[in-house]
């Protein structure tokens, strides 16, 4: 590396430290960006219950009881039948529980009764979710009535049939929402930032009017771009260092179960990919507004094919085609494959051939743009 080169690079890295606006953009987006996706649960707490009870026994009562915080709010005593639609209409109940007349006549005289649930489809997850902890409570209260008030011991209860099943979850047992809102935003932060960092090396020469200086001094194209990229790399990484060890370890208690010098490695990799990203939107934007539009214009469709969003299962197969084509979702895979699993690169070597083809080609032609437009 030559002096001048050097030069450079440090020119580079003291115009981001005078950047305020960019400089606390990567500091938030480091910190308090990844640590407030921690807020985002998709548990269902304080679901909004209507109860409309034609019954009025100490049975129903009993049943309507459980629905307790923090996951249901029974927010509504119905006496009319009309108020049941117009209560799930207005948004102000997602879910009516009807319990019809005779429910504890039946449970007294040892027959079913049935309890009727009407819940608002349209926020599908959470009514998902809100009718299995609803099944849950009423499998719960079956067994109560079976040792309270049919009189049947534990041990003649444990010995009468039915179909159980028990469910095992592999690399987060809790079922943290925290561990993935929180590394997902951390990827997608990462991705927001190593872009916006490349392309604005170079634009803020266009914006500055100092790019006719670059393009007559003694350098070429390559260790133009080289002392562009280098120093947005290094602060790339001292941001990811950041997230990781004062967000993600300590604040979150997120494990990291495998090596971090692979996730660091499996960086790089994808570093080249967004690089690449960077060159190309800096050769057709002239201002830091045109560089953050057209960053949004191309990290999108990124962010939305690498499954951070949406399960690839769920979408139709051409579009899970085009999935490949996204270096975030390889990176996505592996980094989750390090940190939950306590993957090596050995076992996920089709993972790492993949980024480094995407990467190769993003870099590739993000270079030969630069080249061809700055020389």
């Amino acid at each position: 590396m030559s002096y001048k080169m050097f030069l450079l690079m440090r020119k580079e890295f003291l115009q981001f430290m005078r950047n305020i606006p960019l400089l606390l953009i990567v500091l938030y987006c480091s910190t308090l960006d990844i640590d407030s996706a921690g807020d985002v649960s998709m548990d269902v707490k304080n679901f909004p219950v209507g109860v409309y009870d034609l019954d009025h026994s100490v049975q129903s009562r009993e049943l309507i009881g459980k629905l307790q915080h923090p996951y249901f709010n029974v927010s509504h005593i119905i006496h009319r039948e009309s108020d049941v639609k117009q209560l799930i209409e207005s948004g102000k109940a997602s879910m009516v529980i009807v319990v019809p007349e005779g429910f504890g006549k039946k449970i007294n005289s040892y027959t079913t009764a049935e309890v009727q649930a009407i819940v608002d489809g349209s926020m599908s997850n959470a009514s998902q979710m809100a009718l299995n902890y609803l099944s849950n409570i009423t499998y719960m209260h079956n067994f109560d009535l079976l040792t309270t008030r049919w009189q049947v011991s534990n041990i003649s209860k444990d010995i009468i049939p039915y179909v159980d099943f028990s469910v095992r979850y592999f690399f987060n047992q809790n079922l943290n929402d925290k561990w993935t809102f929180c590394f997902q935003e951390f990827l997608m932060s990462i991705t927001l930032i190593g872009v916006l960092l490349t392309a604005t090396a170079m634009v803020n020469e266009k914006q500055f009017g100092t790019i006719e200086q670059l393009m007559v001094a003694p350098l070429k194209t390559h260790e133009i771009m080289i002392s562009k990229i280098v120093p947005m790399m290094a602060i790339l990484f001292i941001s990811m260092f950041i997230a990781v060890f004062t967000i993600l370890v300590p604040v979150e208690k997120m494990p990291i179960m495998g090596n971090i010098w692979a996730f660091f490695f499996v960086s790089v990799l994808y570093f080249f990919s967004i690089a690449g990203i960077g060159l190309f939107i800096s050769t057709i934007s002239s201002n830091l507004s045109e560089t953050v539009l057209f960053s949004l214009l191309v990290l999108i469709p990124i962010m939305f094919l690498s499954g951070t969003s949406v399960a690839p299962e769920v979408l139709p197969g051409w579009v899970r085609a085009l999935m490949h084509l996204s270096p975030l979702k390889y990176y996505l895979d592996l980094s989750n494959g390090i940190f939950f699993k306590g993957n090596s690169l050995v076992s996920m070597w089709k993972l790492v051939v993949g980024l480094m083809v995407i990467g190769a080609s993003a870099f590739s032609f993000g270079a030969a743009r630069f080249r061809k437009v700055f020389q």
